[in-house]
């Protein structure tokens, strides 16, 4: 076992290069700001021609809402979107102090998130793990890996979060019927803009961030955009610590007036000690220590490095379609050294348990090529929209892990040894590899019936293949499967829409047949309705929505044959969600959101009629909003507030169940902005210092405290 050789080459190239080619932006307007003519006229106007914004962009809108998202096949509104979705704008992202996904996500309507650690998290919406991740609409990597390497999502790097709730295989092919995230990132931008930001707070944290786009010719054609992040913290936790280094550039050149090429790539290196939470008591109840209890040891670390390289190429036509070919590679390292996972309870008297010694390296490699088609025509006097496309994606994952000598240790809960001698891991390490491979066609029709009705009809064609190396003979298997669509909106009104749709998506297992080949995938489908609204010019949305989702095919273990499995499992999740956006007056932005969400094994060989997914809370609320006391967006302060709440959670092994009461947070935020350059913020989070487990997910290990009360404080100027 060896630690990966990480690829800081790649993070010092891109940011050199992108520094270099937005720096010159920025020269390139300030040279054209002072020049004169021969006659002594002045130059100073930047004449842009090539720019097109980015269809709902939301940085610089000062909103909390858009009234667009990207996250469907093509762009459309919200309002015009017959699935639940949730847009998380840069305003919204700031005045919250967001800085990484999953602290966003706690703040999307019905989204519940389960940490693993510093950087490691699941992400579950309506009981099922999102195991989906789009950046500009591309796929990111293998579906079940989301919390491996999270820091490549810093938030810096974002114009919004799109979320989708529900089924989405259109969208991907394979998947959990939870939904999917699109990360849409900062596009280059012509307009000249700069900005650096320093932060620091509790626990030893401190952050910088630098923003600058400009364009690099006088007419705007091609723009460049580099973004950096340093980000460097402490923790509640004792010895528990992260190093993120994360740098962003990307170029933009508008070939002709109807054709964009994009080129980028993200670099990220992190390091960190993991820390695998804490045991219950050997009765089954949650400890109750000091939040600060690592169990772990100092020698304790997790390192990894993540490269991104993007290219879209994009074309309008004269008839408003669009062709859009997009190719993207993501390359990760990562190494784990821990000895923190407990493998058993803790004795409540004495507080003695055993934890485990083991480490783990793993590469990946993601290749996702795309090509579509989009466009109106006309057909019984009316005018509808097609969108077709193809997709190629390749992932491989290798794991190799080992445990130390010895391989489990004593510990102690209420007075734990940090200091345990790294053990030798020159053990015969265990292997895993996986191949995947999907193709797929895609295709949907937006049918405008009558002025007021719009019909969707698609569907997903699905060619997979997959190899397995781990041990043993080799396996593969391979299938094809095709996902319907279907979706209908009746306007009531020009501010209120009815809609309603049915989505599906498939999901591959391992379980095997009577013949030795893996049974046929999981199904899962739903259908959903809801009404939306937009008022205000669409600066305030709002949606309300009903689901029933239908999980089938799952493998049911054979009572005749040990071993079998037949695809004959049940489960259910159903609920209905209220979202509120945006602008309710002058200077006031809002979002609210609740979930309600009920889950069941329908069909189970051991835990029929029991709770799918305990952990995920059947009622959830989110509150935040701000407010601006001045006219003058240059100038003045604002302030906000929210709260978020959650019923009760738990999970049960054996005859233990482990449980967290319902619990509510509270945060707030103040800031000045000084003038046109400089602003200033504090965010306080968990003002009421509630103690509560904020994931409980076992016996032995995995169950971790909420934050206690913590603030940041941000200083930005703007260039």
């Amino acid at each position: 076992m060896h630690h990966p050789t990480f690829r800081k080459r790649w993070l010092t190239v891109a940011i050199a290069v992108a520094a270099y080619s937005t720096s010159s932006a920025v020269f390139a307007q300030s040279n054209t700001n002072l020049s004169t003519d021969s006659d002594g006229s002045d130059l100073s106007t930047l004449t842009v021609t090539g720019e097109r914004l980015p269809y709902g962009m939301t940085e610089n809108s000062d909103s909390y809402t858009s009234e667009s998202a990207t996250i469907g096949l093509g762009s459309q509104s919200v309002k015009e979107t017959p699935q639940s979705v949730s847009v998380l704008t840069r305003e919204r992202l700031d005045d919250q102090g967001t800085t990484s996904l999953s602290d966003a996500m706690r703040n999307v309507t019905g989204i519940t998130v389960r940490e693993y650690g510093p950087n490691q998290y699941e992400i579950k919406a309506r009981g099922y793990n999102i195991g989906s991740f789009l950046v500009d609409g591309s796929p990111v990597q293998d579906t079940g890996s989301a919390w491996e390497s999270a820091g490549v999502f810093d938030t810096a790097l974002l114009d919004r979060i799109e979320v989708l709730r529900g089924p989405s295989g259109i969208l991907q092919g394979a998947g959990e019927p939870s939904g999917t995230i699109n990360l849409v990132r900062k596009r280059a931008l012509a307009e000249s803009q700069a900005s650096v930001s320093l932060s620091a707070g509790s626990d030893d944290a401190y952050r910088g961030v630098v923003d600058v786009t400009g364009a690099l010719d006088s007419k705007g054609r091609v723009r460049g955009r580099f973004v950096g992040v340093y980000d460097d913290k402490g923790s509640f936790i004792d010895h528990v610590d992260s190093e993120n280094q994360l740098g962003y550039g990307t170029l933009e050149f508008d070939l002709t007036s109807e054709t964009t090429l994009s080129v980028g790539v993200t670099a990220q290196d992190e390091e960190f000690r993991p820390h695998s939470g804490l045991p219950t008591y050997s009765n089954g109840t949650l400890p109750n220590v000091d939040r600060a209890t690592f169990v772990g040891s100092t020698w304790d670390t997790q390192s990894g490095d993540a490269q991104r390289y993007f290219l879209e190429l994009d074309h309008r036509l004269a008839n408003g379609g669009a062709v859009t070919f997009k190719a993207n590679r993501l390359d990760r390292d990562a190494s784990l050294r821990k000895s923190s996972e407990g493998v058993l309870q803790a004795d409540p008297t004495t507080g003695d348990f055993a934890i485990r010694q083991i480490a783990w390296d793993t590469t990946k490699q993601d290749d996702y090529f795309e090509a579509q088609v989009q466009s109106p025509f006309t057909l019984l006097g009316a005018t509808h929209e097609a969108i077709v496309g193809a997709s190629y994606q390749n992932s491989e994952l290798n794991n190799q892990w080992v445990f130390g000598e010895p391989v489990f240790l004593p510990q102690n809960l209420f007075e734990p040894n940090n200091n345990s001698a790294e053990p030798a891991f020159d053990g015969t390490p265990g292997k895993t590899q996986f191949n995947t491979e999907q193709r797929a066609t895609y295709g949907k029709v937006n049918f405008n019936a009558a002025d007021s009705l719009t019909l969707s009809l698609g569907g997903r064609i699905n060619w997979w293949e997959t190899d397995n190396f781990s041990g043993g003979e080799p396996s593969s298997d391979s299938g094809r499967e095709f996902t319907p669509y279907a979706g209908l909106i009746y306007r009531l009104n020009p501010e209120l829409n009815l809609y309603t749709s049915y989505t599906t998506i498939f999901a591959l297992q391992n379980a095997v047949d009577e013949t030795g080949n893996a049974i046929e995938p999981r199904k899962g489908d739903q259908i959903e309705a809801g009404i939306k609204g937009s008022h205000y010019k669409g600066n305030l949305n709002w949606h309300a929505a009903i689901f029933r989702i239908e999980d089938t095919n799952r493998a049911f273990a054979d009572p005749d044959r040990p071993g079998v499995s037949i695809p004959i499992g049940e489960a259910e999740s159903e609920g209905f969600e209220l979202e509120v956006s945006g602008e309710l007056l002058p200077r006031w932005n809002l979002s609210a959101g609740y979930a309600y969400t009920q889950t069941e094994f329908v069909r189970d060989t051991n835990s029929e009629g029991l709770t799918l997914s305990p952990d995920t809370p059947e009622h959830n609320f989110n509150l935040w909003s701000r407010y601006r006391f001045s006219d003058n967006p240059d100038q003045g302060w604002r302030a906000g507030a929210g709260v978020n709440t959650y019923s009760e959670m738990y999970v049960e092994s054996g005859a233990n169940r482990i449980e967290q009461g319902g619990y509510t947070t509270v945060s707030a935020m103040v800031g000045y902005r000084v003038n046109e350059h400089l602003d200033i913020s504090l965010n306080g989070n968990n003002l009421t210092d509630k103690k509560y487990f904020s994931t409980v997910r076992g016996t032995t290990k995995h169950n971790y405290y909420g934050a206690p009360r913590n603030f940041m404080m941000t200083v930005e100027y703007d260039f």
